[in-house]
Formats: structure tokens, C-alpha cells, sequence
């Protein structure tokens, strides 16, 4: 029988795709996707235009660290035409983040928070390929896509609250979080960046590391913190 939570899941994620898609056309960017925060406080990613965008959103996610963050933390947007620039305040924000999109080929990275609320309800993330900035006109389809998916999340009540207890987003990382968090002593936000920095280290997705816990093929231990 089909899971109608999970269904309503896929449908929305769907649509915001389709959104992400004239975005993308509108700003005169290469991809879209959109990630969104729910109550544990770590965007996750919902929908993506190509396998490019969904890797550059799951390295976000993965590292713990990228321009959707910073959206997020600052709900004002961010915009890198060049990450491959020298400038000090751009390297330091996001290290690990930098270098992964610079080896995966993306050059320019523009992120709008999602709601006008008090706390976003999560980012548009736009890529590029080649450097440059966002001109006036593609600066105006990036914010009104913003707003438009920002609309169609915040219509769907409570959105952080079940995507956190139904697990539409990376349920198996959150499990996995809490039995690394016994398995050391620590907190899960610790478990978290343990997980988080096994999957740098290895180049690998963080829910492949989840998924090694859950399945026991790998344990954490308290040296590790």
C-alpha cells in the first residue's frame, strides 16, 4: 500500500522542482535546487534541476558548511561569482565546501532564503559553471522564484516538524546520529560532525556513512571526540 505521507512527499518535491527549473532558466544559470531547514537546524536537500545541482546540495549537507547555510543564518541572499577567488572572506567561509564545488566543476554559487519569517524555511541554491555575477535582470528571476517557492513551502503547515518525525528528509542520518551519540558519550550535533567529517574524509555521501552505523559495518568510539 502506498505511503500517502511519502507521497505527498514526492509530489511537492516535484513541483519544486518544476519551479527550480524556470528559475534556473530565469537567472541564466546551469542549476537549481532547494534545500530546507527543519527543526534539527541542518538544511536538507528537497530537489534539484540535474545530478550536478543534487551532488553541490549534498555536499552542503555533507560538510556542514555552504552558501545555504549562511542564507539561512543571515535570511539575506548570497552571492559568490567566483569561487575560485582569492578574497579571504569567501576561502574562509566555507573550506571543504569550496573545494568539492570547485573540483565538481561549479564556479559561481547564489543562495536566497526561503520565507519571510522569522527563521527561513529553507534556500534556493543557484550554480554555475562559469564566473559571474548575477546581472539586474537575473538578480529579479532568482528573488521572485524565491518568493514563489518560499510561498509553497510555507503553505505546507508544519512543515519542519514533519519532515522531522516522518522522515521525508535523511531520516537515516538522524538515526544513525543518535547511536553514534551513545556509542561515544557525546551530543548528537558531536555525532553529527563525526558522521559528517567520515564522509569528507572519504569522499563519500554522509547517509552512506548513516548507513554503515545503522547496519553496524561501522562504530565511533569516544577517542574519536
Amino acid at each position: 500500500m502506498e505511503d500517502p505521507i511519502r507521497s505527498r512527499a514526492a509530489a511537492r518535491a516535484l513541483r519544486v522542482e518544476a519551479l527550480c527549473r524556470r528559475g534556473a532558466d530565469a537567472a541564466g544559470v546551469d542549476g537549481a535546487g532547494v534545500s530546507i531547514s527543519v527543526s534539527s537546524g541542518s538544511p536538507h536537500p528537497l530537489a534539484s534541476t540535474d545530478e550536478l545541482s543534487a551532488l553541490v546540495e549534498e555536499l552542503q549537507f555533507t560538510t556542514g558548511e555552504g552558501p545555504c547555510f549562511d542564507a539561512v543564518a543571515t535570511r539575506s541572499p548570497v552571492l559568490v561569482g567566483d569561487l575560485a577567488t582569492k578574497e579571504e572572506a569567501v576561502i574562509g567561509r566555507w573550506p571543504a565546501f569550496l573545494d568539492e564545488a570547485l573540483a565538481a566543476g561549479i564556479r559561481a554559487v547564489f543562495a536566497f532564503p526561503l520565507g519571510h519569517g522569522a527563521t527561513p524555511v529553507g534556500t534556493l541554491d543557484l550554480y554555475r559553471r562559469t564566473p559571474g555575477p548575477l546581472v539586474s535582470e537575473q538578480l529579479r528571476g532568482a528573488l521572485l522564484t524565491a518568493d514563489v517557492v518560499g510561498l509553497a513551502l510555507v503553505a505546507d503547515e508544519d512543515l519542519a516538524k514533519e519532515d522531522d518525525d516522518q522522515g521525508w528528509f535523511h531520516m537515516a542520518v538522524h538515526r544513525a546520529a543518535g547511536m553514534v551519540m551513545v556509542q561515544t558519550g557525546g551530543a548528537v550535533s558531536e555525532a553529527l560532525l563525526l558522521m559528517r567529517a567520515s564522509a569528507y574524509g572519504e569522499g563519500i555521501p554522509v547517509k552512506d556513512v548513516a548507513d554503515d552505523v545503522i547496519a553496524g559495518r561501522r562504530r565511533y568510539s569516544k577517542e574519536k571526540l
